[in-house]
């Protein structure tokens, strides 16, 4: 009667996993997510190893309203580049998008807009998950290498492996994977179009359940375009990446605090060097007294002042990303100052980087194109020849 008894509450009332969880999206308003992508990658062309690089997206996602169902969030996407064997990343492009991402991770993304060009991963079930439970979900890659973006649709698996403690936090650890194999010859896309994209991922996720955020990513990616190449031949190009995501979480600065910084700062600065504020973020600015007339070598006598610079950074912004941009006037060919510009950021860069002992550092250079005052005056010139050390706050 006993068994009779137990099975029947059994039947009535199922046992419940206790290790269940479920699995949302959330940010809090003005918090800022940053999300740092870097990807070695070996590039071939039939087959062929033509170069090695590292390429860095960085993904600032700042939540700028938010409902029940709803985080509203401003995208800042930058895209950085390194060649194999160098220190620092050159940034190439900048993109600025805001979307939506709802709670079971789908992004809500406007019909013209390119960035993000990975959407809805992870997308997570309306339900309890337990360890070894898996489920399928639409992907989505906008690929806008070619005349015109285009957008590629996939189903996504996923498998829940297990819960992990991490301090006071529950780690939830998940597998993915995807595959791409779409046949564009037969449709009416541009010449220049491949005739076939082939990918294949295989993902870590680690996601953090008690934030409801992401904490860190592991993918092994290759994608394929088979080109046309004339007479019946193919001609491929081919990508194999292995990314590594680290996800940091950041309280963005108000206009009142940004300003407490740059006063702080311009009172630590040696001479000659000063601080500013702009939509970048805190800007140090150096005149062009760190490098000879038409030089890219650090000079002896001012590197003690970059030096402090660096001890001052560590100290006050141990993990923040800095960008170093160069400047200069227009005296010279617009070509060759472009060129001395980015030499002399990268030298900076450098320099900080192996003084600061991490690795969200970038340079880009200006030229001439971006000129604090008129060129018409000696002073003016002066001016405009100048090294940016940019401390990005939001």
């Amino acid at each position: 009667m006993k068994k009779l008894i137990l099975l029947v509450t059994l039947l009535l009332f199922p046992l419940v996993n206790a290790n269940a969880v479920r699995l949302e999206w959330d940010i809090e308003k003005n918090e800022r997510i940053e999300m740092v992508k870097t990807a070695g990658i070996k590039y071939y062309v039939n087959s062929g190893l033509k170069r090695v690089y590292e390429e860095r997206n960085i993904i600032d996602l700042t939540c700028k309203d938010k409902s029940d169902r709803l985080n509203r969030v401003n995208g800042l996407f930058s895209i950085h580049e390194r060649e194999f064997g160098e220190d620092v990343f050159k940034l190439k492009e900048k993109f600025m998008v805001d979307f939506l991402i709802e709670p079971n991770g789908h992004f809500v993304v406007k019909k013209n807009d390119y960035m993000p060009n990975l959407r809805h991963i992870p997308t997570f079930p309306d339900r309890e998950l337990g360890p070894e439970d898996t489920w399928t979900a639409n992907g989505e890659l906008v690929i806008d290498n070619f005349s015109k973006p285009f957008s590629l649709a996939f189903p996504v698996e996923y498998q829940l492996v297990r819960i992990e403690d991490d301090k006071d936090k529950k780690i939830a650890v998940i597998n993915y994977a995807y595959t791409i194999n779409m046949n564009l010859a037969d449709r009416n896309y541009p010449a220049d179009f491949p005739v076939k994209i082939v990918a294949q991922n295989n993902g870590v996720l680690y996601w953090d359940i008690t934030s409801r955020k992401p904490k860190d990513m592991q993918d092994q990616y290759k994608i394929i375009f088979v080109f046309a190449s004339g007479g019946g031949a193919l001609a491929t190009a081919e990508f194999h990446m292995n990314i590594k995501t680290k996800n940091s979480l950041y309280k963005n600065f108000t206009e009142d605090e940004k300003k407490k910084e740059k006063d702080e700062l311009n009172k630590e600065l040696p001479e000659g060097v000063d601080a500013d504020i702009d939509k970048r973020g805190i800007v140090v600015r150096m005149g062009d007294l760190l490098f000879n007339f038409d030089s890219y070598d650090i000079r002896k006598d001012t590197e003690e002042k970059l030096r402090d610079i660096a001890e001052i950074l560590k100290k006050k912004y141990p993990d923040r990303e800095i960008i170093v941009e160069g400047h200069t006037d227009n005296v010279g060919q617009k070509s060759y100052n472009y060129s001395l510009s980015e030499k002399r950021a990268k030298k900076v860069s450098e320099y900080l980087k192996s003084k600061l002992g991490h690795d969200k550092f970038s340079y880009k250079g200006f030229g001439q194109d971006q000129p604090l005052t008129e060129n018409s005056t000696a002073e003016g010139r002066s001016k405009n020849r100048r090294v940016e050390i940019i401390i990005k706050l939001n």
